[in-house]
């Protein structure tokens, strides 16, 4: 085969013969055919140059968006972070990050009335076409919906119990009047029935000793004997004597289960701290939508942009009224605390963080909407009202209808006395409420008040001439005090990919 140097010089060497006899006229042919030629070397070379150099800038191409791509990861991982609310508008700044041969930029910024991140990645790489040309750049954007975390099964059964967490006091819980409980009761302490209470259905769980005091008092009957009785120490029934373990019968104990082995069941605590910082309705996610006068939620937080858990101090030193005579609403992405005056409902979603105290007082039956939590840096009053998930027609807490797994709210208190007596966290005064309740102090219901629902509190009072029993809960609202690690927001998956 003919290279193209050997094809050259066969045609000079025809032209040669052909013009021969014509030397003027054979020398500016030659030339130009050489020229020619030269040319379209040239044009071969520079074809193969400009190829390869396309080449290399299509690699480079490739890979600054290799890079943006990284970028939108790197944004996914710190918005996925278990300890992290992806709904923190300032989760996302501008950062930057080398990689070999070029670098990604990344930052989200929250679009808080939907709920959606838009993050923006820059990958840049070095242009290989030649120096001093401008770095080979790709940007691409993403949309992430963000879902709020309303609500997660129950890791604790403790929130199936009246739980009395306070110990070293002859009687840490006390049951008196004409109570009967009628619910799983759990004392860390040492229990105390007084006049004519009595424990009509169990668990019961008793670390420390139980003390009948009156003839009326009892566990059970022999006819219908409680499931399960676990006395950790003694029982005394009466003006007999104490004995350990609990003999039954004689103490006036009647339990189908009867011992002293006490669960090995831990009460979930509160945190404080986390939902101070991440309560949405809070001190740092105010109303994103608002009408009406919603509480004021903190009063010296700070800059949302640097949140500091040492302002929960209780600086709102007015109490809410959360059932006001006028309407209220506040949504935010993460929650809503709303108030419709005309419907008596009250709507907590989420959870909600306010540093100071509240009150429902305003007679008659409220109802509530939501699966949520409010956590108070103060404490809670309840009176002369009933707050219920569910009214019947007769304006009383219903609950035969009433699925705590669909509808429930939890009220935490973190303060001592104030609006209530020196020790209380909540107080209800001739009030019910159907939900759930935790108090660092004591909750006490007084007179004819009645909870319908979990207590765990330093003791738990409760009133006159009442049963308590509430349904099996299994599902419980996000901010719920309790074991297992918090979990915020959480972010879907990555749409709308553009750049």
């Amino acid at each position: 085969m003919l290279t193209a140097a050997n094809r050259s010089h066969s045609l000079l060497r025809r032209l040669r013969h052909r013009f021969g006899g014509q030397q003027g006229f054979v020398l500016p042919v030659t030339i130009g055919m050489c020229t020619m030629l030269t040319m379209a070397g040239t044009t071969v070379v520079a074809y193969s140059t400009s190829s390869a150099r396309t080449s290399s800038r299509s690699s480079a191409d490739q890979s600054a968006y290799a890079l943006a791509e990284a970028g939108v990861n790197n944004a996914m991982a710190v918005l996925s972070e278990p300890s992290n609310n992806a709904l923190d508008s300032y989760l996302l700044p501008a950062r930057t990050t080398p990689y070999a041969g070029g670098t990604v930029t990344y930052s989200g910024i929250l679009d808080e009335s939907t709920a959606t991140w838009t993050i923006t990645a820059t990958g840049l790489m070095r242009n290989p076409t030649g120096p001093g040309t401008s770095p080979v750049r790709r940007v691409l954007n993403v949309r992430v919906p963000v879902e709020p975390s309303f609500q997660q099964p129950l890791n604790n059964m403790a929130w199936n119990y009246i739980w009395a967490k306070a110990t070293g006091s002859p009687c840490d819980m006390t049951i008196g009047q004409s109570v009967n409980v009628a619910t799983p009761l759990f004392v860390e302490g040492n229990l105390c029935l007084q006049n004519t209470a009595t424990i009509s259905n169990g668990p019961l769980v008793v670390k420390g000793a139980l003390t009948l005091s009156q003839k009326a008092n009892g566990v059970g009957q022999a006819s219908a004997p409680v499931n399960e009785a676990h006395i950790g120490a003694s029982c005394q029934y009466w003006n007999k004597a104490m004995n350990y373990p609990c003999k039954g019968s004689p103490d006036n104990v009647y339990a189908r289960t009867l011992d002293s082995n006490v669960p090995a069941l831990t009460p979930p605590t509160a945190d404080w701290t986390a939902w101070y910082l991440n309560g949405s309705p809070g001190p740092y996610y105010p109303c994103a939508e608002q009408s009406g006068t919603p509480p004021l939620f903190d009063n010296d937080q700070g800059s949302p942009a640097a949140p500091d858990p040492s302002r929960r101090n209780g600086s709102v030193l007015t109490v809410f009224d959360l059932t006001p005579g006028l309407s209220y609403s506040c949504k935010t992405a993460g929650g809503e605390l709303s108030w419709n005056a005309t419907t008596k409902v009250l709507t907590v979603k989420g959870t909600v963080y306010i540093d100071g105290s509240a009150v429902v007082d305003n007679g008659g039956t409220d109802t509530y909407d939501g699966q949520g939590s409010l956590y108070l840096s103060g404490t809670m009053l309840i009176k002369n009202t009933k707050l219920c998930a569910v009214a019947d027609a007769y304006g009383n807490c219903d609950t035969s209808h009433w699925d705590p797994n669909t509808k429930l709210l939890v009220i935490a208190a973190d303060g001592h006395g104030g609006q209530v007596p020196s020790g209380d966290s909540i107080q209800l005064v001739s009030a019910v409420f159907q939900g759930a309740l935790y108090g660092t102090g004591a909750i006490e219901n007084d007179t004819t008040a009645a909870v319908i629902g979990p207590m765990i509190g330093s003791t738990v009072i409760l009133g006159q001439s009442v049963t308590t029993s509430f349904p099996l809960i299994r599902i419980v609202p996000s901010g719920m005090p309790s074991l297992q690690k918090t979990i915020y927001a959480q972010p879907s998956p990555p749409t709308g990919y553009s750049g």
